[in-house]
């Protein structure tokens, strides 16, 4: 992968694509995580005098302008956190912001409107992508979070520019990949969260290389329901009975489901006193820790008791530590524990998809 580090951007205008796809409230932005990860990037190419010009997107506007979903108020919070005024263009490719673009001066910074508002850019568009390149001499990557997918800005740009993983890129991949090489052991995952399809696949690659897998949350529904427990009316999906018994039954010695629960409504909604105190015991022992998804229906306090509790304990070891999802990242934030924290990801179903063994497409292209 080729690193930032290594390139030559002294003086040249730098395509910068990040992860701005951060949660609104009232055209305010209500969680910073993910701008601010991007700030050593961002500080790196400015000490070095680059002309910055932002890119990224904001929800899914399906190629229409779609006034919330203006990147604005984004890109104001990272002005801020910058302490620095960023130049925001609000058309794409008007003459107005080719011209902006033209006469950016060392060390300053242009962003530009959410690239979703031209369907092309999910299309991975190469017509799209040369226009976009038109600003920029170098194109660097720091959107771990969507190198799963297949647009204009993360692959098709690669033709057109030469292109760079960003800092925390590198970082990502390289502390993501150790996971499944040379984890220091007991290595513990705990996968929780409510999208079992998507998760089957890490679960059944992490069990090649975990000591134990702590499952809770709604997947360990249908991990309990494909084994013949009686979850009631929990949140299941029938569909991946089959896989989850599968699963199950090949890594039996390695996965630990929940034994009690706290029920809502003939529904499962977090982890029973029991369980969290058998995850206790695993997670103590660990020497490296990844944790996925929460434990129980964390959106409702009263359900995000065994989330919290486990966060804490995670806190509260010497291991490793390792923390990926939105909603796991809330805990830990929302709990002031970040900072206790080896390494949290600023990817979902990027980092699932690259710990399930699968490649990249936006990584694959900077190599």
């Amino acid at each position: 992968m080729r690193s930032l580090e290594d390139a030559n951007v002294s003086g040249k205008r730098v395509l910068l694509r990040l992860d701005l796809d951060t949660p609104l409230y009232q055209g305010k932005v209500i969680d910073t995580f993910r701008i601010k990860s991007a700030l050593p990037t961002i500080h790196f190419l400015l000490n070095r005098r680059a002309k910055v010009v932002i890119c990224g997107h904001l929800g899914r506007p399906n190629g229409k302008v779609v006034k919330e979903l203006s990147l604005k108020p984004v890109i104001q919070e990272l002005s801020d956190l910058l302490n620095q005024r960023i130049i925001f263009a609000s058309d794409l490719f008007s003459e107005s912001t080719k011209t902006a673009v033209e006469e950016l001066s060392d060390g300053q910074i242009l962003a530009l409107e959410n690239l979703r508002f031209d369907a092309a850019e999910e299309a991975n568009s190469r017509t799209f992508a040369k226009k976009l390149a038109h600003y920029g001499e170098v194109f660097v990557n720091e959107s771990f979070a969507t190198c799963h997918r297949e647009a204009s800005s993360l692959i098709a740009i690669t033709e057109f520019l030469p292109s760079f993983a960003g800092l925390l890129l590198e970082r990502e991949v390289g502390v993501l990949t150790e996971l499944l090489s040379r984890p220091a052991r007991p290595f513990v995952v705990i996968m929780g969260g409510a999208k079992i399809a998507d998760k089957l696949p890490t679960i059944s690659s992490l069990a090649n290389h975990a000591d134990k897998i702590l499952i809770g949350g709604g997947i360990a529904n249908t991990f309990l329901a494909a084994t013949g427990i009686d979850v009631k009316k929990s949140l299941v999906q029938e569909d991946q009975f089959g896989n989850a018994a599968n699963i199950f039954k090949r890594y039996k010695d390695k996965i630990i489901l929940p034994t009690d629960y706290i029920w809502h409504e003939d529904k499962i909604l977090d982890i029973g006193a029991e369980t969290v105190g058998r995850f206790e015991k695993e997670i103590r022992g660990a020497k490296t820790i990844f944790w996925n998804g929460p434990v129980g229906y964390s959106e409702d306090e009263q359900f995000a008791i065994g989330s919290v509790k486990i966060a804490q304990v995670i806190a509260d070891t010497d291991a490793t530590t390792i923390i990926g999802g939105g909603n796991t990242i809330e805990i830990i934030a929302k709990h002031d524990l970040i900072r206790e924290m080896s390494f949290v990801s600023t990817g979902g179903g990027a980092a699932l998809e690259l710990l399930a063994g699968k490649q990249l497409p936006a990584v694959k292209v900077l190599d």
